[in-house]
Formats: structure tokens, sequence, C-alpha cells
């Protein structure tokens, strides 16, 4: 825009490429869920529009907050040490920039406290819309927030029972369970092994039964290990490891339900003084950890920042409990597997 004009806003981006606002907040952060055709026209048009989402916030007209709030899961160390949540905020804030939204994030030591805190944001704040980036049964939490009835949320994660209807935000687990399992199958694997910590955790059971349906294509016998996230217990997972690669000669694959749990399996293996030359190794979420893992680990890429920008894509085109036109309710982010040392064998 030259001169005095008004700064082009997103809503006058997506006009001229002929998408809705959120398609252009997708295609501008790169989105894989957005064609390159559409991509290329939403460049286009920040091009001839001169359009920088940078620019100061406006206030909003209806009386509610112009800020979107992120909600943590009640735990300490799984929050802290999981580069996860770090890329899903990310994801978060890039398409709440772009539409002037302002990101506060609710946290706490435990559940009473997360609640305490998200009251305040509600009462205080006049926040009326919330992502959360986990998905838990029975969650305190999320009872909390149905008990209001002018909030919106958003769960990244899928809904637990069917007759839920949160719009959600998720990766096919299942299928991604299904194609990890499949992928070392293929490179020659004649054992597969699912190592988890907790299969009551609905994503953990999800990557399962999609292993378990690739193994009875093959009519493979499943090899389930559980391993404990004590840091006392390094000896016995050590031990449990050792016994469940003894059982079996030829090459010996591992489903590690993410990538943390595959780096302590490398850690674990240098225990028991197995060669991780003799596994095909393979994680998820492809974080920094699998990079730089001694060998490189093979993951699975879910697109956590994708999670969150698309999360926050159903957020914003919400006002109050009112539905704004949305296309749909749910978002399936997808997820391909990164190869790595891990899975050379």
């Amino acid at each position: 825009m030259k001169g005095g004009a008004q700064m082009a806003t997103i809503k006058d981006v997506a006009k001229r490429a002929g998408v809705s606002p959120s398609t252009a907040s997708r295609a501008m952060h790169d989105s894989p869920l957005i064609s390159e055709e559409t991509k290329d026209k939403v460049r286009q048009a920040m091009k001839e529009l001169d359009y920088s989402p940078n620019f100061a916030a406006q206030n909003l007209a209806n009386q509610t907050s112009n800020t979107i709030g992120v909600i943590l899961p009640a735990r300490e160390e799984a929050v802290g040490d999981n580069p996860f949540f770090i890329q899903i905020i990310q994801g978060l804030a890039s398409i709440c920039n772009a539409h002037d939204q302002l990101v506060s994030v609710a946290s706490g030591q435990t559940t009473e406290e997360l609640i305490k805190n998200i009251e305040t944001m509600i009462k205080r704040g006049n926040i009326t819309r919330f992502v959360f980036v986990y998905s838990q049964a029975n969650d305190p939490v999320l009872e909390f927030i149905k008990q209001h009835s002018k909030i919106h949320y958003v769960v990244i994660g899928s809904p637990y029972t069917d007759k839920e209807t949160t719009c959600y935000v998720d990766n096919d687990n299942f299928k991604a369970g299904y194609d990890a399992t499949k992928f070392l199958l293929a490179k020659g694997a004649t054992r597969i092994v699912y190592a988890h910590t907790d299969l009551s955790e609905k994503v953990q059971n999800a990557r399962y039964k999609g292993y378990l349906a690739a193994l009875s294509e093959v009519n493979i016998t499943e090899s389930p290990l559980c391993l404990s996230t004590e840091r006392d217990d390094e000896i016995k997972n050590a031990k449990a490891l050792g016994q469940m690669l003894s059982k079996t000669g030829g090459k010996v694959g591992v489903v590690a339900c993410d990538d943390i749990l595959a780096i302590e399996i490398q850690h674990l293996c240098d225990i028991c003084e197995i060669e991780q030359s003799e596994l095909a190794l393979l994680g998820f979420n492809n974080s920094l950890l699998a990079k730089t893992a001694q060998p490189a680990l093979t993951s699975v890429e879910i697109f956590p920042r994708f999670l969150g920008s698309e999360a926050a894509a159903l957020a914003i085109n919400t006002k109050g409990n009112d539905k704004l036109k949305l296309e749909t309710d749910h978002i399936v982010v997808p997820h391909k597997i990164v190869e790595r040392a891990s899975t050379k064998i």
C-alpha cells in the first residue's frame, strides 16, 4: 500500500487470492495441507498488496479479548523436557501474529493450580478461546472449561469418545504406527518390537494398534516392550530390553513411541553392550534430538508446528462460542518418515 493508504490485512490478501482467511494463513506458513498452486496465489497477493504480518494489533469491537489461551498439561518434567510442546506453541504464535491475536500460556505444576490460572485468564483477561496442546481422558481441566458456555476450545489430539463435539487437530496416529512398522519390515526386519511407556495414553495406544495391524498382514507375532520413565529404573529397563532382544535371531526392528524413548533405548543398548547396528530403531516427532542422536535417529515427522498453526486457525475462526463458518471442526495433519542412520541394517 502506498502513501497514506490503509495497511492491508490478511482478509485483503485472502480476497485478492480468492481463498478464505484461514487458508491464506496456512499458505503463508507453508502448511502441508495447502497446495503449491494456492500458496503461489497467496504469495502473489501479499506482494501486490505489500502485506506484512508484523503490524500493530487492532482492537476488537466485540468486547472480547484478542488473546488465545494456550493450555499446557499439568506435568512438570514432560513439558520442559519435550521440544514437541515448544514447536506447537511456535506454530500457534505464527498464525495468531498474522491475525493480530496475542498468545497467553496457562501452566501449573498441579491440576488445581492450572485450573486456577485458567479461571484468572477468563475472569480478568476476558479470554474466551483456548487451545489445549494435549488430549487426556477424563481431564478435569477440560471439564472445567466445558462449564463455561461462552468459552470455545480446540484440542490438539482427538477426542476420547465419539460423543464429544470438540474441535480438534491431530495426526492419524494409527496410520503413523502402521507406516512405521511397514517401513521396518521393508528394511528386512523379521521381528518388530513396539516400545512404549503407557498404553493408556491415546497417542501411544493408537500407534500400537497401527503396529499390530501391520504385523497381522505378515503373520508376525507382536512384541510389546513397556519401559519405565523413572530415572531409578535404568537397570531394570536395560534388563527388559536385553531379554526382549535375546529372544530372536535375524534382523530386529524397534518402533519407539517417541524420539525421547528411542534415544533412551540407544542408551540402554550401550549398557547392555548391544550393537546398535543389529537394530533398526525408529521414533516419532522428528525432533532435534533425533537429528543429533548417535546414530542419527530415523523418525516419523508429525509436524508439531502445523498442529499448532491449524489449532490456532480453528480457534481464531470463532467468536465466543459461535462458530464463524468453519470449514471443518477437525483437521488431520499428515506425517512422513525421515530416514537416518538408525535404520540402515
